[in-house]
């Protein structure tokens, strides 16, 4: 952990810019569907491959890239990381077909996928113990309001201009944030080295906890992009007008920035894992709604779209947070960097269903109730977590071995 606690303070403020530039970055690309469709005249089957392109491109950022922070220090990493996602978007910013435009999304993905982890492995080592598994969710409030930005800025340039205009808004951002982290990071920082990372995730105190992790991120992910990335264009097929669209859409990513507010409350009361556990019940609610509202939009539906949010978005940095808290700093990026690497399966696989269901013209409201299908298993991973390892959250040593229940209050 940074002893220097203004250093520290910055160092939490460079980490959720990051966050918040990749949301941003994520996100602005959904807006523009409606009229690159048009534009370009594309097929419904190649709708959703576009769309899961950046999160495709996510899994080896996470997997591959990220844990390098655990080897030679957080720095070169997110630096890197950062000017590789400027350079992709200005890549995508002259592409001029598809398959030029999905190779720029993949890069995209790849440099959010990198960053993302040795960030939230930065924020996790700064302030009290007690307070890093919500300091984490907040920073992720960053990566919210990147989204939610995203949809304010494209719901004025994307009209007004043309349907990449919000995209550029990326490039300062993100040359930004690689210059506050080249002057405010160490170039190196101290930690106990593992020589297998990777298999260390499964050793006996590790195992249960790194699986069942994976299984929560899938599922999260795969709602939350779902979601981010379809209800624009759902909901215009729906009925609704694309200032609807976007009303939905930006209040469920406001939803999932108002979603730390009770996770982080209920985390601190009966711990990560039942709060956990509650969040992903008010997303099964606010889903169910969603696809029984579809339609023309309304007051209702824009109602169940903040609903959604809350409870998926709530939930899913709730898991990241108790991720950071569960591994050691000398595992933690990759730990971090695989849990996210494997959500990248879900993430993909979920704007892909739609697609799909999509492609096959299912109506905007069935497809949008296909999505409360997975949400029970989730309930039931979070439910396993809480049995087995009970409130990782209390006091420890940040280096001992998995806190036991025993421990629990």
């Amino acid at each position: 952990m940074i002893e220097n606690r203004p250093l520290g303070a910055r160092l939490t403020y460079c980490c959720a810019l990051a966050l918040f530039t990749s949301g941003y970055a994520l996100q602005a690309f959904s807006f523009s569907m409606p009229g690159l469709v048009q534009d370009w005249q594309l097929p419904a089957a190649l709708i959703g491959p576009l769309l899961a392109s950046a999160l495709i491109g996510l899994l080896p950022g996470y997997m591959l890239v990220a844990p390098l922070a655990d080897r030679i220090g957080e720095r070169p990493v997110i630096c890197a990381a950062l000017l590789g996602l400027a350079g992709s978007t200005l890549f995508c910013l002259l592409a001029d077909g598809f398959l030029l435009l999905a190779l720029g999304r993949f890069a995209t993905g790849v440099a959010i996928g990198a960053a993302i982890p040795g960030a939230v492995s930065i924020a996790s080592q700064q302030g009290a113990p007690r307070w890093r598994g919500a300091q984490v969710v907040g920073i992720y409030i960053a990566f919210s309001l990147g989204f939610l930005t995203a949809g304010l800025a494209s719901s004025w340039l994307v009209p007004h201009w043309h349907w990449r205009a919000s995209w550029g808004l990326t490039l300062p951002l993100a040359l930004g944030a690689a210059a506050l982290f080249r002057i405010m990071l160490p170039p190196q920082r101290p930690k106990r080295l593992v020589s297998r990372p990777l298999a260390a995730l499964f050793a006996p105190q590790w195992r249960v906890g790194t699986l069942l992790f994976w299984l929560v991120s899938s599922i999260g992910l795969g709602l939350f992009y779902a979601l981010q990335a379809w209800l624009p264009l759902l909901s215009t097929r729906g009925g609704s007008s694309f200032a609807s669209a976007v009303t939905a859409t930006s209040l469920f990513t406001l939803g999932t920035a108002l979603g730390a507010a009770p996770m982080i409350w209920w985390a601190d009361r009966m711990g990560p894992f039942r709060a956990l556990l509650a969040m992903s019940g008010l997303g099964l609610a606010g889903i169910l709604l969603l696809g029984g509202l579809a339609g023309p939009g309304g007051s209702l539906f824009h109602a169940a779209a903040l609903l959604a949010g809350i409870g998926i978005g709530g939930g899913q940095k709730g898991a990241i947070a108790a991720a950071s808290i569960f591994y050691p700093p000398a595992l933690r990026s990759t730990g971090l960097g695989w849990t996210l690497g494997i959500g990248r399966l879900g993430a993909a696989c979920g704007p892909l269903l739609i697609g799909y269901l999509t492609m096959h013209d299912v109506e905007s409201g069935r497809a949008l109730l296909s999505l409360a299908a997975p949400v029970p298993l989730l309930m039931l991973a979070a439910f396993w977590l809480h049995r087995a390892y009970g409130r990782i959250d209390l006091p420890s040593p940040i280096d001992a071995p998995f806190p036991c229940k025993d421990q629990e209050k």
